[in-house]
């Protein structure tokens, strides 16, 4: 019987939970534990151990585990994802893309890059590029030729329609779309069910039925 490769969950809460699953239905990685900030809070997943705080990643790299999950969601702000990422790259972690098995990700030119989480129900079509730490959501479509920034969250239900552009740290809320050709710029923010008409400048925030 072949022995999985162990992980370790950064983050305990309900993203975690998600992630779990998929590892666990994934078949080839088996959760070693958690490391959560708050460790006597205990764990929310069941089975799954809390080991302690992320100063133990150096000791667990020396037990030979060196792949590891950003088991963190975020609302609006992708920074603690990013510190994590960062953290775990400079202990020369591994941070695999995880793929449900229930996602259709298109293999006609298409790059996943470390990191990338996407869950059940998603769709990545043709020409797609996925950058590292990027969350693609429950349900979430990015349609042809897309490219998706690093440490980006699309969020559940959301559409990016083809050749648009998201950058780097930007989260596009639930079911929020972004039609074709469309550039979204670094560490902006596209409100749930927000229709993106035009392109949006870098930092900006974007609210309401139709806009841009």
């Amino acid at each position: 019987m072949e022995t999985r490769k162990k992980i370790i969950l950064l983050g305990g809460g309900g993203h975690a939970s998600v992630l779990s699953e998929l590892i666990r239905i994934s078949g080839e990685y088996e959760i070693a534990g958690i490391l959560d900030p708050r460790p006597e809070s205990g764990s929310r997943i069941p089975g799954i151990p809390v080991l302690g705080n992320d100063e133990l990643l150096p000791a667990l790299a020396a037990q030979g585990i060196n792949n590891a999950c950003i088991a963190v969601g975020s609302i609006r702000d992708n920074g603690k994802r990013r510190y994590l990422y960062d953290l775990v790259k400079n202990l020369e972690f591994h941070v695999p893309p995880l793929i449900h098995p229930g996602a259709v990700v298109s293999e006609e030119d298409t790059l996943i890059s470390e990191g990338v989480q996407v869950m059940a129900g998603a769709i990545i079509q043709a020409g797609s590029t996925i950058g590292e730490n990027t969350i693609i959501n429950t349900g979430a479509i990015v349609e042809h030729d897309c490219t998706i920034g690093g440490n980006v969250h699309i969020c559940p239900g959301a559409v990016i329609i083809g050749g648009s552009v998201i950058g780097e740290n930007s989260f596009i809320g639930a079911s929020a779309t972004v039609i074709q050709g469309i550039t979204v710029g670094r560490d902006a923010v596209v409100g749930a069910g927000t229709v993106v008409l035009r392109d949006v400048a870098d930092g900006t925030l974007l609210r309401g039925t139709a806009a841009g």
